[in-house]
């Protein structure tokens, strides 16, 4: 479980990293062994934001959620608890 979490983590900081590095207008990343930086607040504040769309989900289709162990928790409720 501890290196699920953390393979988790190196992917989500990845991504991040990559997010956040800013491109030139020609879309190149700089001069080679240029560096380019940017304050996280201020990557931050680039990043898209969007409404929150529940369109199409249903919950009667993830059968999965099951109360394997009989403890009056699904599988999401741990799951969710676990992270939370």
């Amino acid at each position: 479980m501890r290196m699920r979490f953390l393979a988790t983590a190196a992917a989500t900081v990845a991504a991040v990293a990559a997010l956040i590095t800013p491109a030139h207008a020609d879309g190149s990343l700089g001069a080679k062994g240029s560096t380019l930086t940017l304050p996280l607040t201020e990557a931050l504040t680039t990043l898209p934001v969007a409404a929150e769309s529940r369109a199409g989900y249903e919950r009667s289709a993830f059968k999965h959620w099951v109360d394997a162990d009989k403890d009056g928790c699904n599988t999401r409720v741990i799951c969710t608890a676990r992270w939370a």
